[in-house]
């Protein structure tokens, strides 16, 4: 599964302490649990980077679903 279209197209994520909110419009947004300390989130393509503190970054193919690269 992908990130629904609409989230891309906002393009807005916001890293909190250990999460992250990703939105698909200016009022609507899932969050992402990560467990650790995060840094940023940026999009790069229809994926989603998660750079945490510790200095790995997680990549998001969709909500629930990621790499560490």
């Amino acid at each position: 599964m992908a990130w629904d279209t609409k989230y891309v197209k906002y393009a807005l994520a916001k890293a909190e302490k250990q999460s992250v909110k990703v939105f698909k419009d200016q009022y609507n947004s899932v969050t992402i649990s990560v467990g650790e300390s995060v840094s940023m989130a940026l999009w790069t393509g229809d994926e989603l980077n998660v750079f945490l503190s510790n200095g790995k970054v997680r990549r998001y193919k969709d909500q629930y679903n990621y790499r560490v690269v």
